[in-house]
């Protein structure tokens, strides 16, 4: 039976950051990112091995808003969906069987109205300039949405500008990617731009490097041609492609060989992409305020979650601003879901005094026993206050996986799914970056506090009022109480707690500072070995165990690491170790690349790899595989072993398929120097051949 209610379902369907949301009578009911359920983060495992041209929904997503909501698709009277670049309505239809006609689609080029939804529907403002800059949006013509300027006023939204790029004219989302990937700074196969804000402020401005981005007319001009010529005086070049033209982002990245980001000229190449990037934000912003009459901004698009910036905006004259907590395209749920509650619904569009950001559904205790009972760690629990006993263990420099009530909307740990830790630890970033999260050593730690706690440890004056509870903000620290955790640039990224949202969580933080005197705690996000933030209590127990971390409270059941008994520890370690979706070798890799070698080799020697299966992968996958036990082999001294990998890597080495049809129409059908050349490979390429031939040459040489 339909109920009385309005349910309206919003998709978001790009590749990367897919997302669902559920609206009830015009407010967020329940929202989740596609990736804190399939556990890769931006739920990119899909295109792993399938092409982008592919356009699945977050199922897993839409099954969860549903049954969180107990409704079936029957019950929804309307579904909006979008996606980045093209249209996906009938990609969408194709697989739900649903009432056709209750599916819409945001109008194209609509990505940025989406964005732009998202925003000032979750804003507290009943007027607002609204900002988007992202990478891309949707596309028209061989163009692209690059930036769009809004306009709410009168409960409508009004486009004022709106800038379209090209393959020669990019946008600064792709600007400060193109920066991330050539210093090495990559995250779930794209571009880290969090990790570049992070590393600027070890770099130092170059006079002699020229300005790389145009501002004229309220626009950006960000030429991929001045870009490469930049680069081309700075990063090694690819041997043979020394002349070859770039006429695509992606093209960089085939011409030019990454650096490694602990280098000074990466330092100063991530200053220069955050100085360009500021420079370029400040202007745009300063175009939108001098064409309405908003006194307060409204901000979402990838480019917002720049914290850094952000920081500068207030300096232009906003008296007030807001970012999306969820600005990049997971975001973009919640926009589509509100565009169809008023703009095809046609209802008011009503804004929140203050956002709620936690969407999740609310797990019971028996989720959480369940879960415990898996591990066979039920027995090791102990149910408590679990505010007393973190302010215990917080004293005690103990380091605590934190889960609590319903998970954050965006990527930012907010204190429901976080780990915490004592600002006052000795080293207490180090040993976070390199027993706990194991991540690049430069990347900062936030806190969270109550308002008059944040107010004693940082300068907050020219804070946005809108983006302190959010994680979106940083402030320059006042006093020595910060000296563990502050930044390169005296910073500390920071969260005033709202005790009406996160009552246990303000009364933590109140009880630690009544002690210590500083109502503040380090929040990072509850999540390691490549995997998104924890969602469910399966997945907060499991991640546990393969942290160093020391406690896990989640809810009201404290399990302390120093109770598991040592031979079942180590048992439900592996088990957890395997039931991780990433991929375990691309896990040893990159710690090894992270220069936590160390840590790589304890966790093969644990829970180990098995040969075989990288054997069955293919040619590429073993050869990556021998290459880490080589490497392993010679830190180890091991020399033998490390002979026969290396012999390994050389028996499994070829021409790809595609050199191999060319060589055969060379043999077969040229009669020439390139048919002799084809022929002379043809004896090498095949699988291990290459190692047979040169072992023969090299006898009959000798």
């Amino acid at each position: 039976m339909k109920s009385n209610h309005v349910y309206i379902l919003g998709v978001n369907m790009s590749n990367h950051d897919r997302s669902a949301c559920l609206l009830k009578n015009g407010e967020v009911l329940v929202a989740i990112s596609e990736e804190r359920l399939d556990r890769r983060k931006k739920s990119e495992g899909f295109y792993e091995n399938n092409p982008r041209s592919i356009v699945i929904p977050p199922l897993a997503s839409i099954t969860y808003v549903l049954q969180e909501a107990n409704i079936s698709l029957d019950e929804l009277d309307l579904v909006v969906c979008g996606r980045s670049i093209n249209s996906c309505k009938n990609d969408f239809l194709s697989y739900f069987p649903i009432d056709s006609t209750k599916v819409v689609e945001i109008p194209l080029p609509g990505h940025h109205l989406a964005h732009a939804y998202s925003a000032i529907g979750t804003a507290p403002f009943k007027e607002a300039a609204i900002l988007v800059i992202d990478e891309q949006g949707h596309h028209l013509n061989g163009n692209f949405e690059k930036c769009s300027l809004y306009h709410y006023t009168s409960g409508e939204i009004q486009e004022v500008r709106k800038y379209f790029g090209n393959k020669e004219d990019i946008s600064l989302g792709m600007f400060y990617d193109i920066f991330a990937s050539l210093i090495g700074l990559s995250e779930a196969r794209t571009p880290a731009a969090g990790k570049l804000m992070g590393l600027a402020p070890y770099g130092n401005k170059r006079d002699e490097w020229p300005e790389l981005i145009t501002l004229i007319n309220g626009d950006t001009y960000i030429s991929l041609t001045r870009i490469d010529n930049f680069l081309s005086n700075i990063l090694p070049i690819r041997k043979g492609m020394e002349n070859y033209l770039v006429t695509h982002i992606d093209g960089l990245l085939k011409k030019y060989i990454a650096i490694h980001w602990d280098t000074t000229l990466a330092y100063d190449l991530a200053y220069k992409a955050q100085e360009e990037l500021e420079r370029a934000i400040l202007y745009l912003s300063t175009d939108l305020l001098e064409r309405t009459s908003a006194k307060c901004l409204c901000y979402a698009g990838g480019v917002a979650l720049n914290c850094t910036a952000n920081g500068k905006l207030l300096d232009i004259g906003w008296e007030d601003i807001f970012v999306h907590p969820a600005a990049t395209d997971d975001g973009n749920a919640i926009g589509l879901a509100l565009y169809g509650w008023h703009k095809v619904l046609k209802n008011q569009l009503d804004v929140p005094m203050e956002f709620n950001p936690f969407l999740g559904k609310k797990y019971k205790i028996d989720d959480i026993m369940m879960s415990l009972k898996n591990y066979n760690l039920d027995g090791y629990v102990e149910k408590t206050n679990p505010i007393t006993i973190a302010v215990d263990l917080l004293l005690n420099n103990k380091i605590i996986c934190w889960f609590q009530g319903q998970s954050e909307w965006g990527p930012r740990a907010l204190g429901a799914r976080s780990i915490l830790a004592n600002p006052l630890m000795n080293g207490v970033t180090k040993i976070l970056n390199s027993k706990i999260k194991l991540r690049e050593h430069f990347r900062p730690f936030g806190i969270s506090g109550t308002e008059k706690g944040i107010e004693k440890l940082l300068y907050t004056d020219n804070v946005a009022t809108s983006l302190k509870p959010y994680m979106l903000a940083v402030g320059k620290v006042k006093n020595h109480n910060l000296d563990e955790i502050k930044h390169k640039d005296d910073t500390v990224r920071f969260q005033v707690v709202n005790p009406n949202l996160q009552p246990n969580y303000y009364k933590l933080i109140r009880e630690f500072g009544g002690i210590t005197g500083i109502e503040a705690v380090i929040n990072t996000s509850f999540n390691v070995l490549g995997e998104p933030l924890v969602e469910s209590p399966n997945d907060a127990v499991r991640q546990f165990l393969l942290t160093e971390a020391d406690v896990l409270i989640i809810d009201n059941y404290v399990l302390n690491r120093e109770n598991i008994p040592t031979s079942l520890y180590k048992e439900i370690q592996k088990e957890a170790f395997n039931q991780t979706y990433v991929d375990k070798l691309k896990l040893l890799l990159n710690l090894e690349y992270l220069g936590y070698e160390e840590k790589a080799d304890n966790i093969l020697s644990n829970f180990g790899l098995c040969e075989k299966d990288y054997l069955s992968l293919g040619a590429s996958d073993f050869r990556s595989y021998c290459e880490y036990m080589l490497k392993l082999a010679i830190r180890q001294k091991n020399f033998n072993m490390a002979e026969n990998y290396a012999k390994s890597i050389l028996e499994w080495s070829a021409y790809s398929k595609e050199s191999a049809t060319a060589i055969e129409f060379l043999v077969n059908y040229k009669n020439d120097e390139y048919r002799d050349i084809a022929y002379l490979i043809n004896q090498i390429a095949p699988q291990g051949e290459a190692s047979n031939f040169f072992r023969k040459l090299l006898s009959e040489q000798i």
